[in-house]
């Protein structure tokens, strides 16, 4: 049976789900402080070819779990495509100013 975690990430990898599908899932489970998440968004946001609506949900939700985990990881934010690199740093600027 596949927890809410395993869920989210199986759409997000999905390409045959809807974006909003997809959107939806970027930006549910970065509410959930846990390695396969951040994971799985990492994979996704630093992939050139993947949706711009994705790459800004994966980016907001990467920040909001290193923000959870008063964690900032810059390595991990660098190897992120623009578009998710800017909707990462501008969550961290609200939340965690210092960081920036």
């Amino acid at each position: 049976m596949l927890d809410k975690v395993d869920g989210f990430i199986e759409v997000l990898f999905d390409n045959t789900a809807r974006e909003d599908e997809r959107h939806d899932a970027a930006m549910d489970i970065g509410k959930y402080d846990d390695d396969r998440a951040l994971n799985a968004l990492l994979q996704l946001a630093s992939n050139p070819d993947e949706d711009d609506i994705i790459l800004d949900a994966c980016g907001e939700s990467i920040a909001r779990i290193l923000v959870k985990r008063n964690q900032y990881r810059k390595d991990l934010i660098n190897n992120l495509t623009p578009i998710a690199r800017k909707l990462a740093e501008e969550y961290i600027k609200v939340h965690k100013p210092e960081w920036l």
